[in-house]
This record gives structure tokens, C-alpha cells and sequence, in this order.
């Protein structure tokens, strides 16, 4: 029929984004629990609550909660098969004004990751951008902007504090403790309209977002 070839088109352009998306993921993964480098470092930077903090990860865990001071606190660990490869990767973690930027740099074929843990002021606005890997975002108060490739998004707190909701999956589920998600071909939308006076805005092009609390 007519109508089913478009249909055959979308899903076939979305297989080959997967295909995509998992390329890195498989590499980065070969040596997933055989590491034979780790190194684990720290850095503590002021930051007034209010400000907006730009995060850039490719391969790794990302865990961001609420602190209780007025400071940025970075705990990561480095993890890699080559002692050099692990050594090679870096940080860089800026601050100007009420805008901080933490970019993760690796090699895209050392087999390298980042597990990261970041302690923020309670209320911080989050812009986060991460190829694969896993993220987790505490109840800080503030604006959301999240974006993955590959993993899955948990996000604390409820849907309360906002008044824009907008979450996406390419492929995979969106979970939530009320209602309004819709069905796409193969990936889900909620969005949601609310009192509250931030707004947050997750997609994940193959894994799945939860939204905890109410």
C-alpha cells in the first residue's frame, strides 16, 4: 500500500542512526571491565547559586547533585587499558561571571571513559551534553537542558518546579509517575505544562528517561 512506504523509510532512517550512535559506544565498551589504568582527581571551584553550568562528556557516567555552599565540586575518575591514553585525558573547567564550563577530553579510539561526580549550589541551571554513558541529576533547582546519545536520563525532583516539560526518546521509553506520554514509531514525548518557574527540556536518542517525584 501507499502508505506504508514512507513508514519503511523513517524506520529504516532510524536504524541507521543506531547503528551510528552504538559505533563508539561498542568501542569504548571492548575493555569495559578490564581497565588496566585509573586515576581519580578532584577540583573545587566557587560558584554562586543562580549561575548556569555547561557540561561536555563523551564516554562515561555522569551523577549531579545538590550541594550546600556556593561552590562547584568536581570528582572524577579516569578509566583506561593504556596508562597513556589515561594520562592524555583532560579537563578543562572554567568560570566567568555566572557561567561555568567543564569539557572531558579523550581520544575517541583510546578506549578511555570519565565517571564523573559534580556537586552543585542548590540552585543551578544545567546545560549538559554527553554521547554515552549514563546521567543522573539530583533536585537542584534551576533550568534543564539535557541531551544524550547514547544511556539513560533520571531526573529527581518532580515535575512541580516546572513550567515547560519536554522530554524525547528517538528510540526508547519515557517514564514518569503521571501521565501525557505519547507513542511515537519507535521512542516516546511527554510534554507538560505546569506552575512552576523552570523549565526542563531531556532527549535521548537510543535509552530512556525517568522523571522521579510528582
Amino acid at each position: 500500500m501507499p502508505g506504508r512506504f514512507p513508514i519503511r523509510l523513517n524506520m529504516l532512517h532510524k536504524i541507521i542512526v543506531v547503528c551510528l550512535l552504538l559505533a563508539p559506544f561498542c568501542t569504548a565498551t571492548d575493555h569495559w571491565n578490564d581497565w588496566n589504568y585509573e586515576a581519580t582527581r578532584d577540583e573545587v571551584r566557587d560558584f554562586a547559586a543562580g549561575g548556569t553550568l555547561h557540561v561536555r562528556l563523551s564516554v562515561g557516567d555522569l551523577h549531579i547533585k545538590r550541594g550546600d555552599s556556593d561552590k562547584i565540586r568536581l570528582h572524577y575518575t579516569v578509566k583506561s587499558w593504556r596508562e597513556s591514553r589515561a594520562k592524555e585525558a583532560h579537563v578543562d573547567f572554567d568560570i566567568h561571571g555566572r557561567d561555568a564550563t567543564i569539557e572531558f577530553h579523550a581520544s575517541t579510539s583510546s578506549n578511555t571513559q570519565f565517571d564523573v561526580e559534580l556537586e552543585v549550589p542548590q540552585n543551578t541551571n544545567l546545560d549538559v551534553h554527553e554521547k554515552v554513558g549514563d546521567l543522573k541529576v539530583g533536585d537542584i533547582e534551576g533550568d534543564k537542558d539535557l541531551e544524550l546519545g547514547v544511556g539513560d536520563i533520571r531526573v529527581e525532583g518532580g515535575r512541580s518546579a516546572y513550567h515547560l516539560v519536554r522530554a524525547s526518546t528517538s528510540i526508547g521509553d519515557v517514564n514518569t509517575s503521571t501521565g501525557d506520554v505519547s507513542a511515537g514509531l519507535l521512542g516516546k514525548t511527554l510534554k507538560y505544562l505546569g506552575d512552576g518557574k523552570y523549565e526542563l527540556r531531556a532527549h535521548v536518542s537510543v535509552g530512556d528517561i525517568t522523571l522521579e517525584g510528582k
